[in-house]
């Protein structure tokens, strides 16, 4: 009888590549498998624990097993596509690669941030980058403490704490994104995804980062065919930033919408913000980090979502 599924060796590597990181980690953290359906480059979110408690401290990891390490020079080189390193970049917390070298029971680990941002931008045209896992960052199975260094990247990255033990929120960016996707939308590329990080910038750093020009007031506005983006200035910086997602027209301010779908449109995880105010046509969210209002709405009859990012109005 050979009409059955089979198992691949790599599937086979993969999956003992990751008990065996996860049976290691165990030890420090508390580890939460990402499930496959959401899996879109990230394996594990970590949670450090100080002895039986925990930290609030989350990082990522990305695992990769092999039978066969092949080393040139001082590290290992493995191809991530630029989609998931993008996806990586995203992320609040930190992500690491771990490759998992089964055979010799050794872990060799990278940031890839720390390399992404030492190379030039045109890594972005590419579909993926080689990333280098020096043979240094190294530890094995029987260690006493997570590696120094790798903690240290987390006490200065980790951001989100996960609420009532719900871990997985932190990854709503995806299933965000997917309800988008599903509803017929475009998720927004440059200039108009993430439009929070214009405020605060000054009018000629904003003109050049979205390559638009400034009006007689500073105010600076960007049209494609699926939005329309507005920088309005105060003094010399931006203050306030207004997208209107045209596909979303006609819409009724007696008609309900799902703000997360709209967050996804811009990258914007959900998990990110603290919603305090749900209307029909209004939703209002707190991103506490960058100390921000958002402002989901229906402004009139037939007008298309629109949403705001203010740092004037945030906590009134």
């Amino acid at each position: 009888m050979n009409k059955l599924p089979k198992r691949t060796n790599s599937q086979r590597i993969g999956q003992s590549a990751a008990d065996f990181l996860k049976s290691v980690f165990n030890k420090f953290c508390n580890v939460i498998p990402v499930p496959q359906e959401l899996d879109l480059g990230i394996d594990f979110i970590c949670e450090i624990m100080q002895g039986d408690y925990p930290t609030g401290k989350l990082f990522n990891i990305q695992c990769k097993g092999t039978e066969e390490t092949e080393v040139r020079g001082n590290s290992i080189t493995v191809p991530i596509e630029v989609k998931t390193l993008n996806y990586w970049l995203l992320q609040n917390n930190p992500t690491f690669l771990i490759i998992v070298d089964c055979q010799n029971y050794i872990f060799y680990w990278s940031f890839p941030k720390d390399f992404i941002s030492s190379i030039n931008k045109n890594w972005q045209e590419q579909k993926t980058v080689s990333i280098p896992v020096s043979i240094q960052n190294r530890f094995e199975k029987d260690i006493k403490s997570l590696p120094a260094q790798l903690i240290s990247i987390v006490n200065a990255q980790a951001f989100v704490t996960p609420q009532h033990g719900n871990y997985l929120g932190t990854l709503t960016l995806a299933e965000a994104i997917e309800r988008a996707i599903d509803s017929g939308l475009d998720i927004l590329i440059a200039p108009f995804h993430r439009p929070f990080q214009y405020i605060g910038m000054s009018i000629t750093e904003a003109a050049k980062a979205v390559g638009g020009k400034p009006n007689e007031v500073g105010n600076i506005i960007i049209d494609s065919e699926e939005s329309h983006m507005l920088l309005e200035a105060e003094g010399n910086f931006i203050s306030y930033v207004d997208i209107e997602l045209k596909k979303t027209a006609p819409w009724s301010p007696s008609r309900p919408f799902d703000s997360e779908q709209i967050l996804g449109v811009l990258s914007i995880n959900p998990s990110e913000l603290e919603l305090v105010r749900k209307q029909t046509h209004f939703h209002t969210y707190y991103d506490h980090k960058r100390k921000l209002k958002i402002s989901i709405s229906c402004q009139y009859e037939g007008a298309p979502l629109s949403v705001g990012f203010s740092s004037k109005y945030y906590g009134m």
